[in-house]
C-alpha cells in the first residue's frame, strides 16, 4: 500500500486524490500509483523441482565405508573430478602396497591381500567419519548436506 508523501501515512486506493490524515493534494509521489500488484503472476512455479531430497551424511558415510576405495562417495555428492582422483590414487596405493608386502614378507598372499584391504577399508571409514562430522558439507551443485 503506498505512502503519503507529507505525512507518511498509508493510503488506500480510494483517496489517492487527498490523504484523509494531512489533506495534501495528490499524496502520492512521482510514479508511484495507488493501485495494487497481483504479485502471484510474477512467480513461476512450473520450473519448481517438488521432488528434491538433499543428499544425507550417513549415506556418505555408508558408502566411504562399502565403496570408498573406488571413490564412489564422490560421485554421489556431485563432485566427479575428485571421485575419480581419489579412486585412482587408491587404487595404485592398493595394487602397490599388496605387491611391496608379497614381496618383502614371507606372508600367505590371501592374508596380505585382506590385510591390505581391511587397512584401506578403515582408513576410508575415517575419511567418512571426518565428512559425517564436517559441518556446513555442499555437495557438488552447493546444497547442503543433511
Amino acid at each position: 500500500m503506498p505512502v503519503c508523501k507529507q505525512c507518511h501515512s498509508r493510503i488506500d486506493k480510494f483517496n489517492k486524490d487527498r490523504c484523509p490524515i494531512c489533506g495534501v493534494e495528490h499524496p502520492f509521489d512521482e510514479g508511484v500509483s495507488s493501485d495494487t500488484i497481483e504479485i502471484t503472476t510474477n512467480i513461476n512455479v512450473e520450473n519448481v523441482d517438488v521432488n528434491f531430497h538433499p543428499k544425507k551424511k550417513s549415506t556418505l558415510l555408508a558408502l566411504f565405508i562399502t565403496l570408498g576405495i573406488f571413490g564412489v562417495p564422490f560421485f554421489y555428492i556431485y563432485k566427479k573430478k575428485v571421485g575419480l582422483i581419489y579412486a585412482l590414487i587408491n587404487v595404485l596405493l592398493l595394487g602397490g602396497l599388496i605387491a611391496l608386502l608379497i614381496l618383502l614378507t614371507s606372508l600367505n598372499h590371501a592374508l596380505v591381500i585382506f590385510l591390505t584391504i581391511f587397512v584401506f577399508v578403515f582408513i576410508n571409514f575415517l575419511v567418512g567419519l571426518y565428512f559425517y562430522c564436517k559441518p556446513n558439507l555442499k555437495d557438488g551443485h552447493g546444497v547442503f548436506l543433511v
